[in-house]
């Protein structure tokens, strides 16, 4: 079984004769299915399922297997994503205003940055930037690129 599921995904999963799967936790059950005495391909929709972090349970004539598999709802990856972005942009704004001379206040995080100096902005748009781009790495699966670089070059 993989170790992450995005909801909506198909599996099919080949078990022996006299084998059970269940895919839960202590409070849902996902999937749950039983072979009697032939091998089974079955097919597993997670159409339905809730994110979180589930166990895989292989019970095969009380020989149990275990395992984990985190469940993901990739349509909220991208949310986080969006206001992610939003708040570099946001940002930027502040940042752009400061170096002109201009005070203007933003709230972000229920943090309200009034009169923040330079160094606190630059900081904080590093650490949004280092979100950003972890978390899209995490939805592209690749692990080398680098999507926003956050340099500013002040004269």
């Amino acid at each position: 079984m993989k170790e992450i599921i995005y909801i909506g995904e198909v599996l099919h999963e080949v078990l022996q004769p006299n084998t059970t799967l269940k895919i839960g936790n202590s409070t849902d059950t996902l999937f749950t299915h039983h072979t009697q005495n032939d091998t089974e391909t079955v097919t597993i929709d997670s159409t339905d399922w809730k994110p979180g972090y589930y166990s895989v349970v292989y019970n095969n004539n009380g020989e149990l297997t275990i395992s984990t598999v985190t469940v993901i709802d990739p349509l909220a990856q991208t949310d986080r994503l969006t206001e992610l972005q939003s708040q570099l942009d946001d940002l930027n704004k502040i940042i752009s205003a400061r170096i002109t001379g201009d005070t203007s206040t933003l709230t972000i995080n229920n943090k309200t940055l009034v009169k923040e100096d330079l160094n606190t902005l630059l900081s904080l748009k590093n650490g949004i930037t280092k979100q950003v781009n972890d978390l899209r790495k995490k939805l592209n699966k690749t692990g080398s690129n680098t999507f926003f670089k956050s340099t500013i070059h002040c004269r």
